[in-house]
């Protein structure tokens, strides 16, 4: 560990005339990064229907992931298009699991087979890369670790197989316009999105200010769309139902490691490949 060394100040002529005081060693913190060899920690989001959540966990579990959290929403893609994927356009299960990118590489394939068997059965998943937890202790039960490795840094993950092509776009907008964000995602090219119930509050000086009323009543849409047709994505959504129209959504997007049963133009993005 590094040490820093401290020296009381005193004046000069009293330092001339009296010994030097003895110096006191100070030991430094330094982040676990700078002492340990750390996995890179990813959140995976997998959507599946209503009764496939537990199937789901126990393909995580038998991956290595310590833990899930499960939420629910309702898919927004039209008729058609969810004949096209197969799935149902009713209740949908969104599993949230963080865990390390190796337990991920253990994961998607197992969920691949799982999306594989039925029409039931078929569903997204999406990677998002974590950039800080908190606590040690934390680290060691997503990671599953029991004795840190000597070293330093993050491991370099191996990206041959993922397929880095996809943002997330997320649009928060006043209860009943969640129609109005999906045909203007779909005017540039997007399939289907996931609805997530959600109460908003607003901070009451900022919003005289800007004249805006943030209302409780809340939904999220959430739209994976590859990354050429974000921006129209964004821009379609802010004209039909950004801040200064009833909606009063608020849109932004981020970036996902990987994701598993997309399908764009008919072809499904799977192991990495698009097929």
């Amino acid at each position: 560990m590094a040490l820093l060394k401290i020296k009381k100040t005193k004046p000069v002529e009293e330092v001339e005339q009296t010994p030097p005081t003895e110096e006191t060693k100070v030991e430094a913190k330094q982040s676990y990064e700078a002492t340990h060899l750390l996995n890179p920690l990813c959140l995976a989001a997998i959507i599946v229907n209503n009764g496939q959540a537990e199937a789901v966990n126990k393909i995580l579990y038998k991956a290595g992931a310590s833990f899930s959290v499960i939420g629910h929403g309702n898919g927004t893609a039209p008729s058609r298009v969810y004949e096209v994927l197969g799935v149902s356009n009713e209740l949908k299960r969104i599993i949230y699991s963080p865990m390390t990118f190796e337990t991920w590489l253990k994961v998607k394939p197992l969920l691949i087979e799982r999306f594989s068997v039925s029409k039931f059965a078929k569903g997204l998943a999406l990677l998002i890369p974590l950039t800080s937890i908190c606590g040690v202790s934390a680290y060691k039960f997503l990671t599953n670790t029991r004795n840190l490795e000597t070293g330093k840094g993050v491991k370099e993950m191996d990206l041959s197989t993922v397929q880095p092509g996809f943002e997330v776009v997320m649009a928060i907008v006043n209860d009943g316009f969640t129609d109005l964000v999906m045909e203007a995602a779909k005017k540039a090219g997007a399939r289907g999105g996931t609805i997530l119930q959600a109460r908003g509050t607003g901070n009451k000086e900022i919003e005289q200010f800007f004249g805006v009323r943030i209302t409780p009543e809340k939904q999220i849409v959430m739209i994976i769309v590859p990354k050429d047709i974000r921006d129209e994505v964004l821009r379609l959504i802010y004209e039909a139902a950004g801040l200064n129209t009833k909606g009063q959504g608020i849109a932004f997007s981020f970036a996902t490691s990987d994701v598993v049963g997309i399908q764009t133009e008919n072809k499904e993005v799977t192991s990495g490949e698009v097929k």
